[in-house]
């Protein structure tokens, strides 16, 4: 079945004319999304509990974020997915940024995956990880709904865009994937271990 669902997924983006890859390079995508992270709402009202506070990324999480970055970039036969972006890997490092720390990223991030489980649980009686494609794709189209929700999904999607993008030096964009799928030239000098953004 999944391999019908990438058929079907990779006819659409055919007849539709316009591929991830060309949306991305055509819209200005990468630029926007990389010129500002989205601004990030807690509120209570707008869907976060905010008496879920996970510490760590634990296996729950882990799996919780996966699959939601795979239905962000999903293997559909139009450009790299999520997993073969080394997209949580990356997701990872740029958590230890301070900046990132400062923008309380972490904690939003792994509130919002908390969040999301203890909702499918609430909506279906079921864990989010053991939903079909289907129905976590409709549970995240009707998070995406409310303010916080949508603020989640589009912190994951920029990290997901950095993977996509920054140098492989960093844990995402391994061999360069993303580079050669957008027909991208990196600047030089590249950054080298010891010598890197976080090293400075």
């Amino acid at each position: 079945m999944a391999r019908s669902k990438r058929e079907a997924n990779r006819q659409y983006a055919f007849e539709s004319g316009l591929t991830r890859r060309d949306f991305l390079v055509r819209s200005g995508a990468l630029g926007l999304l990389l010129a500002a992270k989205p601004e990030l709402s807690l509120a209570s009202d707008e869907g976060f509990s905010l008496t879920t506070r996970p510490k760590d990324f634990d296996v729950i999480n882990r799996a919780v974020i996966e699959s939601v970055q795979l239905h962000l970039f999903p293997d559909d036969g139009d450009g790299p997915s999520a997993k073969e972006l080394n997209a949580y890997r990356y997701l990872l490092w740029a958590m230890e940024d301070p900046d990132n720390r400062a923008d309380e990223d972490r904690q939003f991030i792994l509130q919002g995956a908390a969040w999301l489980e203890d909702w499918a649980d609430t909506q279906t009686g079921r864990s989010f990880l053991v939903l079909s494609w289907d129905e976590q794709e409709a549970l995240l189209k009707a998070i995406a709904k409310s303010r916080a929700g949508e603020n989640w999904l589009s912190l994951l999607l920029y990290y997901l865009i950095e993977a996509l993008m920054l140098d492989p030096l960093y844990g995402g964009n391994p061999d360069e994937i993303g580079w050669h799928w957008l027909e991208h030239q990196p600047g030089f000098p590249r950054p080298v271990p010891g010598k890197s953004y976080l090293d400075f």
